[in-house]
């Protein structure tokens, strides 16, 4: 393997000959994608950083990667050794990527990055940072293909169709629906160029994302046309008849950039900058109309239809059967001492398969114990994991992707015995997820208002969690589906019912324990009186939390309701789809404290 020094060394000569001073690499590809293809994993192959959000920059004679607080101990562990400063991003004292390079680099530098890869946005505040000091941009190729030798190739997995059984509207009801909200915008062009937007869109799914159901596509819509930039020879045959029975023409995915590049000056088309490449933005002509909103189809894709609802109580329920399975064969597994973290997950993937409708997991599977539970987004390796002891606690998160809906789950669960510490941890976690799971919200609500209701159950005792309190969820898509978020960071995205997000505080102390308890919601209407229309969240997720870490001095007798409700409606849904062994272990799991 090529040590990363050398890859520092390969890039910076290649830096050398092109003339540039600095070159950054983000996490993205040229969809903006949260989780990439392996031909777009430049900064996790260079750096040795796995995690899915980061940004690397490197200078002549440094180097440095930024990253958010899921990721602080990972990238710690991973950067060791290799000459990479890490910024903790958020933190006090912590440059900006545009202020570390105004201060390392010369007046006339050159900023290089591949434009395919950087957002419009974030192109246009390293810009302004950068004229500061007269730094120029370069940003016209990938001289990561020089030294990247045996660079994966560009993946172009079969796509399928997404049944409108499943879908619950047609493509041609999706495309009139945007077709409306581009007139309310004065568009007459709309360019998509997320992955699991277009999916959505055309009734399709792909592999071509580990764990993602999407494709490498863009989506260019006029009030006439609608064309598909993928390889039309990947797409299944009943699939390729379906699109060309809804009028769409297929094009080459390389094709985007020219066709945008031949708008004429009275088009005016929408188009989104934060999800919008660098490069795709510059081909347009400078005397087009651009609108820059999020796309309407984002806006859209969140609220999920009646049948999606109604089918995602099947795939949680398919779900919940699983977990029951996997948490009654861990409780035997545990005392033995010999099962590990890999296992584990090996495990639970094939519990989750005993279902027909399995096609996958939504991400990989999180199975930390004791210390490993305290990096957010731990990743068991048969090298270095560990061995589950009869003792501390035991965080597993996973999902699974079914053709009725995205799964995403997480229970924390007792190995034996437990201290002082992990009782209360575990008792407060629990307590912030029932405030999250009991509030009722005015409509127009964001999220940033609930993320901090949730925590004042922690922060009254002065803890916290360094990552978001949920995300929205997919529909046999992506994982983490945007708008709409609760979390810290504002987003002017109110939630709306048929909106998904997850409910998942944390508590997370390096070298002893983390804590999570996850939960996927619906958001639905209340009541509505005088002072307007009140919203609620109802958990979709359907398995048992565990009760024995609770303190139960620090819960109220409504925090007990709450947990005895959630267990019998848990008991309910899934009793008639177990016996025995697994219907005795679910009744004693969920039984009223």
């Amino acid at each position: 393997m090529v040590r990363v020094s050398e890859k520092l060394a390969a890039l910076r000569a290649a830096m050398a000959e092109h003339h540039i001073d600095a070159w950054i690499i983000p996490s993205s590809d040229p969809h903006q994608s949260e989780y990439v293809a392996k031909h777009w994993a430049a900064r996790e192959w260079i750096s040795g950083f796995t995690g899915s959000a980061g940004t690397l920059v490197i200078l002549k004679n440094e180097a440095a990667l930024w990253t958010d607080g899921r990721y602080f101990i990972q990238a710690e562990q991973e950067l060791k050794g290799a000459d990479i400063q890490l910024m903790r991003e958020g933190n006090a004292g912590i440059p900006t990527i545009g202020q570390w390079l105004i201060d390392n680099l010369n007046n006339q530098a050159t900023v290089g990055f591949d434009g395919k890869s950087m957002s419009v946005s974030n192109v246009r505040t390293l810009k302004k940072q950068l004229a500061k000091k007269s730094l120029q941009i370069k940003s016209d190729r990938d001289i990561l293909n020089v030294i990247w030798a045996d660079r994966p190739a560009i993946p172009s997995a079969p796509v399928f169709l997404h049944q409108d059984t499943y879908a619950g509207r047609t493509r041609e009801e999706k495309f009139e629906q945007i077709r409306q909200a581009m007139a309310k915008s004065h568009a007459d062009h709309l360019l998509i160029s997320t992955l699991d937007d277009t999916a959505w869109l055309f009734n399709l799914r792909g592999s071509d994302v580990e764990c993602n159901p999407v494709f490498l596509a863009y989506t260019l819509i006029t009030k006439d046309s609608i064309r598909l930039y993928t390889d039309s020879n990947r797409i299944e045959k009943h699939a390729l008849a379906a699109l060309k029975a809804s009028n769409v023409a297929i094009i080459d995915y390389d094709a985007i950039a020219k066709d945008l590049g031949k708008l004429t000056a009275e088009s005016h088309i929408q188009l989104d900058p934060m999800t919008t490449n660098w490069s795709l933005m510059t081909s347009i002509p400078d005397t087009v109309n651009i609108i820059e909103k999020v796309s309407p189809s984002a806006l859209i894709k969140a609220v999920k239809n009646d049948t999606e609802i109604s089918r995602m109580t099947d795939c949680h329920r398919r779900d919940g059967v699983a977990m029951v399975r996997f948490f009654r064969w861990l409780e035997t597994a545990i005392p033995t001492s010999k099962v590990d973290e890999v296992e584990l997950d090996e495990r639970l993937q094939a519990f989750r398969a005993q279902a027909d409708a399995f096609k996958g997991p939504s991400f990989p599977t999180i199975a930390a114990y004791g210390p490993n539970g305290a990096i957010c987004h731990y990743r068991a390796e048969k090298a270095t994991c560990l061995t589950i002891k009869p003792k501390s606690l035991l965080l597993v998160d996973s999902g699974a992707q079914y053709p009725d809906g995205t799964t995403d789950i997480t229970r924390t669960i007792t190995c034996g015995e437990l201290t002082a510490e992990e009782k209360q941890d575990y008792t407060l976690v629990l307590k912030s997820h029932i405030t999250l799971a009991t509030t009722r919200f005015k409509k127009g609500t964001r999220g940033i208002q609930l993320d901090t209701l949730t925590r004042q159950p922690l922060w009254s005792l002065g803890m916290d969690f360094n990552h978001g309190t949920g995300h929205g969820v997919g529909y046999f898509l992506n994982v983490h589906e945007g708008p709409q978020s609760i979390s810290p960071k504002w987003l002017d995205i109110p939630l709306e019912p048929g909106m998904l997000v997850t409910n998942e505080p944390g508590m997370y102390r390096y070298g002893k324990h983390g804590i999570r308890i996850e939960n996927i919601m619906l958001v639905v209407s209340d009541i509505e009186t005088e002072f307007g229309q009140f919203y609620k969240l109802k958990p979709l997720t359907l398995a048992p939390i565990d009760t024995r870490p609770l303190m139960m001095s620090l819960l109220s007798q409504s925090n007990i309701d709450w947990l005895n409700a959630y267990h019998a409606h848990v008991r309910d849904e899934l009793s008639p789809l177990l016996e025995g062994d697994d219907l005795d272990w679910l009744q004693k799991a969920t039984a009223a404290i």
